[in-house]
């Protein structure tokens, strides 16, 4: 969904910190994007076999357009070193087509994936921005959507559709597919979310589970309850 790093640099005066980052980051600092690069492609790797494509991100755009480092660029000939996964630009929209074995009955789902823009502070404003992407894409069954660290969801008014001449139920699940930045850590200087304010996310990310025969879609979302 891109943002496969922050990928901040040292001539990003609005967000550089060189207090925050991480350990084996420390003397990198002139080398930023080809370490996060070798970074992603480590964590990865394990799963790079079941990618079905990678969006790109404003943080994978940005170092390129004003470092002249193409990220995306590296990430994908390093993921398709042993596997083939296309680059889905900014947005991109995916068949997904199962077929039952030694039988001619198929099922079709369709999904619409696009990074994101903008900002959102409230989970109501990420909620409206996946709404409205939703309403753009009318023939996807599935809306993902990044950028805003959350995995707001709204309800998709259920649609009515002809097909082989007959009136059917078209339903659309939509999501804000997650966040994994961290901030309001006690012991560590504030990262620029903590200074602009932003709300604290949910880490991690949701998932749809699929069940073909059955032509049902379970969207099931990520939190860890911890005890105070």
């Amino acid at each position: 969904m891109g943002d496969y790093a922050d990928l901040i640099t040292p001539k990003d005066f609005k967000r550089w910190d060189g207090a925050l980052l991480a350990d084996w980051m420390k003397g990198k600092e002139d080398n930023i994007g080809p370490t996060q690069v070798r970074k992603v492609n480590e964590i990865l790797s394990p799963i790079w076999g079941q990618c079905i494509g990678l969006l790109e991100g404003n943080h994978d755009d940005n170092i390129r357009r004003f470092n002249h480092y193409n990220f995306m660029e590296e990430l994908l000939l390093l993921a398709n070193q042993k596997h083939s996964i296309p680059y889905g630009g900014v947005s991109c929209m995916v068949r997904l087509i199962f077929h039952r074995e030694n039988s001619k009955e198929s099922h079709e789902y369709r999904i619409h994936a696009r990074h994101g823009e903008g900002a959102a502070r409230t989970s109501g404003a990420r909620a409206l921005a996946v709404l409205r992407l939703a309403m753009t894409f009318v023939d996807a069954h599935i809306v993902w959507s990044g950028h805003l660290h959350g995995q707001e969801s709204p309800d998709i008014p259920q649609r009515l559709v002809t097909r082989g001449h007959k009136m059917k139920a078209f339903e659309t699940v939509a999501c804000m597919t997650g966040a994994w930045l961290k901030a309001y850590m006690q012991g560590v200087p504030p990262c620029y979310l903590e200074r602009w304010g932003s709300v604290p996310s949910v880490l991690g990310c949701p998932h749809v589970i699929l069940t073909p025969e059955q032509e049902k879609m379970q969207l099931v979302k990520t939190r860890v309850i911890k005890a105070i």
